[in-house]
């Protein structure tokens, strides 16, 4: 009976430690390298973002993804919120040039350096059940983690936000 016990525990603690945080935590010890113009700063639903700078581009925040300003006007009641982790992995991911390119772009929301990976250990996003852990995307109502968001995927980004905040796109005007 014991042995049974111990596998049923240890069958439960490995499932538990391979899935998504409950909680987000917002450190305060972090960086906001550009501020943007967001439509809806504090708003309760929202989207997080985390991309390791020492694994990973840019890559997601260029409008080959999705136009962000078009994205901000189609969602003008939610919140967007990047975090950049780690350290730079070359040069294209220095502090100025990240600066720099959200900027150029003038992209619509904030952004946090945290060079320390703070956002990331605070949230133990090491127990993400992902092989890739250097770009998460999560919904968030509050501070409660609602889901994993497969913001790369078009049907997906638009039905997720529908199905967990009940938003649609609004119609943006030419």
């Amino acid at each position: 009976m014991n042995r049974l016990f111990i596998y049923f525990a240890l069958i439960f603690l490995a499932y538990a430690c391979q899935s998504k945080p409950e909680q987000m935590i917002f450190p305060e010890n972090v960086e906001i390298i550009h501020q943007g113009n967001p439509p809806c700063p504090t708003c309760e639903s929202k989207i997080v973002a985390y991309l390791s700078l020492s694994e990973r581009s840019l890559y997601p925040f260029t409008d080959n993804i999705v136009n962000w300003k078009e994205f901000a006007d189609s969602y003008p009641d939610l919140s967007v919120i990047i975090f950049l982790g780690g350290k730079a992995k070359d040069e294209n991911n220095s502090k100025e040039k990240v600066i720099s390119f959200f900027r150029k772009r003038d992209f619509p929301y904030p952004v946090y350096l945290d060079p320390e990976d703070t956002f990331f250990k605070m949230n133990h996003l090491e127990n993400v059940p992902f092989d890739n852990k250097s770009n998460l995307f999560f919904l968030v109502q509050g501070n409660q983690i609602l889901d994993f968001y497969e913001f790369g995927i078009p049907n997906l980004r638009e039905s997720q936000l529908e199905q967990h905040f009940r938003m649609k796109p609004s119609e943006i005007s030419p």
